[in-house]
């Protein structure tokens, strides 16, 4: 490029890259999100990701690492192999097409913050939803029957007995009056004994009062969004 009568070379390089959820994890090299190993940040698998004690250390993926991962499965020639090492790994069988530039695929690839926290939303309301007892399931009903939403709002499914049904902004908004739905009705019997006895173990309460609670202040950040909406 000539600047003010001099000639100048003009380099340019990957800053970063955003993309939606399927779409980042193809450019990161990364197999989609249904897969065991689907995360482009970790090699956790789906099973595990809930794990509180995760030594995320031994389970992060690393640049150079995937590079020598990628080698391993391009080199491969059979192709039932191949699939094995991509599903061992987490990665596609084909590189992307950014490969080709100088870049670091995980900091530059940052994951896409939308279907991240819907995501991790929609896996901590099923795991809720799987925790009530019989009782809880029934009185859970028949609050969610009779609950008041925005008028803007779209009619939601019961989350209990639809949950795979619900899109991304429905389980935000589930969210959102989860809390006002747990108030009206939850208590002891309204979870499995075993649960229970669980989770008071693990957070190191005595009283299953103080799990709720707890579990009210978590869910709890979003009531105010809730109440906005009227």
């Amino acid at each position: 490029m000539t600047v003010q009568g001099q000639d100048a070379w003009i380099i340019a390089g990957l800053g970063l890259v955003t993309a939606n959820l399927p779409q980042g994890n193809d450019m990161a090299g990364v197999l989609r999100h249904n897969a065991n190993k689907s995360c482009r940040t970790c090699t956790t698998k789906k099973e595990s990701l809930s794990t509180y004690n995760q030594d995320s250390v031994t389970t992060l993926r690393y640049h150079h690492i995937t590079d020598e991962e990628i080698s391993k499965i391009s080199q491969e020639s059979v192709s039932s192999k191949r699939g094995q090492l991509c599903t061992e790994y987490g990665l596609r069988s084909l590189p992307s097409i950014l490969d080709k530039l100088k870049r670091e695929r995980y900091l530059q690839m940052p994951q896409d913050i939308y279907h991240a926290t819907a995501g991790k939303i929609g896996r901590l309301l099923k795991l809720t939803c799987e925790l009530f007892s019989q009782e809880g399931e029934d009185d859970f009903v028949k609050i969610w029957k009779n609950f008041e939403i925005p008028k803007k709002w779209s009619r939601l499914p019961n989350p209990i007995s639809h949950y795979n049904s619900f899109m991304m902004s429905d389980l935000l908004r589930l969210a959102m009056i989860m809390p006002f739905l747990l108030n009206r009705f939850l208590k002891e019997s309204s979870l499995k004994n075993n649960e229970a006895a669980t989770i008071r173990q693990r957070i190191d309460v005595a009283r299953i009062s103080l799990v709720l609670k707890s579990y009210y202040i978590l869910l709890g950040t979003s009531c105010k969004d809730y109440e906005s909406s009227f």
